[in-house]
């Protein structure tokens, strides 16, 4: 055999090649599992696992820029999360606009309707004073967010060259995003990790990870608005928690970055402090019982008794006094410490009233108001730049209603922290005063736009107030609302205002509303804010193929408008254009999948298209996620019915309205069944049911008088007409009806004055006429009374 030489077979085998081998092997072993992350990463892109993490996104046209829905997402989970408000802007702001940033959360975008929020105030305000500039008052504040949140998004907006940016957080520091009350150990982690993981979630690996540990919930609901409170009724932080210095320390560290960024992208920075309820807002997690066999705490039991008797009998020196003995002895009781502070204010101490209110909000340890920890950062870190870039609006302390002397509370909030619209244009005129100061032109000189006068530029109707305290008064009733002390004397309060503000409605028709309102939206056609309040006006008119007309106009100027999507669906619904509704609904679902009622209302539509088995499966998915949702229930009913399961029908709406015992919903809907089925007596309690639901609801009136006549019940008829008539003298059917039913009975001569008023609201309608005429011949005739 041939050999080969030792020296050959060196020169071919270098010494070195293990230590190469294993070099290559540890670069490798470091390298595959990078690869492996960059292929899941790629992959989860690839199926669309992926949402941007991004404030802006690019919008429907180059050049221009819109909210990304998805942005709270990566904060607060995907089901959790809310969006922002839908505006699309110019990436360059135009040479000759005014263009004002606003950042915060749910008090800076103005719950519970944004489009009468402080931003749109002071789009009002500036526009009046500044007529000769292109005003763009731009809302970035999102529910529920905090600092963490806000930094972000002010970092993504510095490229779009504000002049001017609002900054007005501070609520949600310790129950927002990695606050005390949000992480499981009380004690957030340290900012540096925060952002780690925050950049971790801008990829898709990140998200999905992110996603597998999320908070579920119900998803996007306009019912649920905040009902997110409630989740913190058993995450109680009082003052002595050892997560809330952090919580301070990553606000301030937050707050500074935040109006960094704005001076670093050529704006000056507005810092405001948050203002909350105090006399109307008693601690939200600290009622006290005085049923106590504790030796200790019954001492301050009989203090409270004998204060509670003093508030009674208006002696307000004596009501000091027993509330500051009653307060000494629980130093630490936040309720009694607020009813210290309304004793002082009614003695005349304000000051002496503040302070113990401002310590009763600071005591409370459900922590959804800004305390004085949270309002001093916020003065010092305005403070700590040069007054010419960066101002203060001490919102907190000097934000009053109409007694200067008295903290502002029902007078400008609607709750805890979300404004009325007067307070919402009190806080306007104080950021708007200061971007005049700033801009330093001496020639702008005048008064400032009047309260009525912004109301009428944003499209403010007393529908629209009906609307907004109702709203309020949805909220109220679930905890930690219902569970306040002042609850009782607060709903009386707020049913006061909706009767208030359903009588203005009524005594302003429909019509005056909806002219008014078209002609400002014809002096700011691309305001998409005020389109929608006259689509919200032509739906209440029942003019659906307008509304949609206005519904297609809002969803143009801002296509990412959820809510929008799915008001443009109800109208195309009620016009019959079933395909363009369930068009819309589906637009709203490709923005939130979770979105309840835009998914209600495609099942509505397949139910109507007589597609009964996918329409039922759609609502019990819905129902999955949401039992207790009531349109859904409801619409649920209706589908056993179109698949003629009517006893299963009838029993669901009976639950329904068990379940929801304040809603007149399920009982309309069953009278209608019943009526369809010639139950009329039936239909008729169903109706009766409704009516005392709802006791100023005409249409139910109406309903409920025609039920009794078909079941032969005449004076019921009468009755129920008649209220009808009362609560809306300008509708024309129920007065046609009244008259009808007075003549069915021979009382020609009554009937006459009703027909005639019909014939006046509808002057060329024949059949009002026959009928008139009828009458008068009957009467002349002698035939009736």
């Amino acid at each position: 055999m041939l050999r080969v030489p030792r020296k050959v077979i060196a020169r071919r085998s270098p010494t070195n090649a293990g230590p190469r081998r294993r070099h290559g092997f540890r670069i490798a072993a470091l390298l595959l599992p990078l690869a492996i992350l960059a292929g899941v990463e790629f992959g989860l892109r690839l199926t669309g696992r992926h949402r941007p993490a991004d404030f802006w996104i690019p919008g429907p046209a180059p050049g221009r820029l819109m909210p990304n829905p998805d942005f709270a997402a990566r904060f607060v989970g995907p089901s959790l999360a809310r969006m922002p408000r839908a505006r699309i802007v110019d990436a360059t702001r135009p040479a000759e606009s005014l263009r004002v940033l606003v950042f915060g959360e749910s008090a800076a975008l103005g719950d519970p309707e944004p489009a009468f929020g402080v931003s749109r105030f002071l789009q009002a305000l500036l526009e009046a004073r500044l007529p000769d500039r292109r005003i763009e008052v731009i809302n970035t504040a999102v529910t529920a967010l905090n600092s963490h949140a806000i930094l972000d998004a002010a970092s993504d907006s510095q490229r779009l060259q504000a002049d001017f940016w609002v900054v007005y957080p501070g609520n949600n520091e310790v129950i927002g995003p990695f606050g005390p009350a949000a992480v499981p150990s009380g004690v957030p982690p340290s900012r540096a990790l925060i952002r780690w993981g925050l950049a971790v979630r801008r990829t898709a690996l990140g998200q999905w990870l992110a996603d597998r540990q999320a908070v579920t919930a119900g998803g996007l609901s306009l019912t649920q608005r905040w009902a997110g409170l409630e989740t913190f009724l058993d995450r109680k932080v009082p003052p002595d928690s050892p997560g809330l210095d952090r919580a301070y320390d990553h606000y301030a560290s937050n707050l500074r970055e935040i109006v960094a960024c704005g001076l670093r992208s050529g704006a000056k920075v507005i810092v405001g402090t948050m203002a909350v309820n105090l006399p109307d807002c008693p601690p939200l997690g600290s009622r006290w019982s005085l049923e106590t066999n504790a030796p200790a705490l019954a001492q301050w039991a009989r203090a409270v008794a004998k204060a509670l008797e003093a508030d009674q009998g208006a002696d307000v020196d004596a009501a000091v006094d027993a509330w500051i003995q009653a307060a000494a002895l629980r130093p630490e009781d936040a309720e009694t410490r607020h009813h210290l502070g309304l004793a002082r204010l009614s003695a005349g101490d304000a000051t002496g009233g503040r302070t113990d209110l401002e310590a009763s909000r600071d005591l409370d340890p459900l922590r959804f108001r800004a305390d004085s920890r949270i309002q001093e950062i916020t003065r010092d870190t305005a403070r700590s730049f040069p007054t010419n870039t960066v101002r203060l609006v001490d919102a907190a302390r000097q934000l009053t209603g109409p007694d200067p002397d008295r903290p502002p509370g029902a007078d400008l909030f609607f709750e805890h922290v979300h404004l009325r619209p007067e307070g919402s244009y009190a806080l306007a005129r104080m950021f708007a005063s200061e971007i005049l100061d700033l801009i330093g032109d001496p020639t702008r000189t005048g008064a400032w736009l009047s309260y009525e006068g912004c109301l009428g530029r944003l499209g403010w109707t007393p529908h629209a107030a009906a609307r907004l305290w109702g709203q309020a008064r949805t909220v109220t009733q679930r905890p930690p609302f219902s569970q306040q002390s002042n609850a009782a004397l607060r709903d009386r309060y707020l049913d006061d205002r909706i009767a208030e503000a359903n009588a203005a409605a009524r005594a302003l028709a429909l019509p005056a509303a909806i002219a008014a309102v078209a002609e400002t939206v014809r002096k700011h056609p691309d305001d998409w804010e005020l389109r929608e309040q006259l689509a919200r006006l032509h739906q209440l008119a029942g003019q659906w193929p307008q509304a949609a007309a206005e519904g297609r106009e809002v969803v143009s100027r801002a296509p990412g408008h959820v809510v929008g999507w799915y008001q443009l669906g109800e109208s195309l619904s009620q016009a019959g254009d079933r395909d363009g509704a369930a068009a819309a609904y589906r637009e709203a679902l490709v923005l939130r999948d979770d979105f309840i009622e835009a998914r209600v209302g495609l099942a509505r539509v397949l139910a109507e298209e007589g597609q009964w088995a996918q329409a039922l499966g759609a609502l019990d998915a819905v129902l999955e996620d949401v039992p207790d949702h009531l349109v859904a229930r409801v619409n649920r009913a209706l589908t056993l019915m179109g698949l003629e399961r009517f006893d299963e029908a009838e029993a669901a709406l009976r639950a329904t309205a068990e379940a929801h015992p304040r809603s007149p919903l399920p009982m309309v809907r069953l009278g209608e069944i019943l009526s369809a089925r010639n139950s009329h007596g039936a239909a008729a309690a169903a109706y009766a049911e409704a009516a005392a639901r709802d006791p100023q609801n005409a249409a139910i009136h109406h309903r409920l008088g025609i039920e009794h006549s078909k079941s032969g019940d005449a004076p019921g008829a009468e009755a129920a007409l008649r209220e009808a008539v009362t609560l809306a003298p300008r509708a024309f059917t129920p007065r046609l009806d009244l008259g009808v039913a007075l003549a069915q009975q021979s009382r020609f001569a009554e009937a006459i004055p009703e027909f005639e008023a019909a014939a006046a609201l509808e002057p060329t309608n024949r059949v009002v006429q026959q009928y008139l005429d009828l009458a008068h011949r009957r009467l002349r005739e002698g035939d009736g009374r």
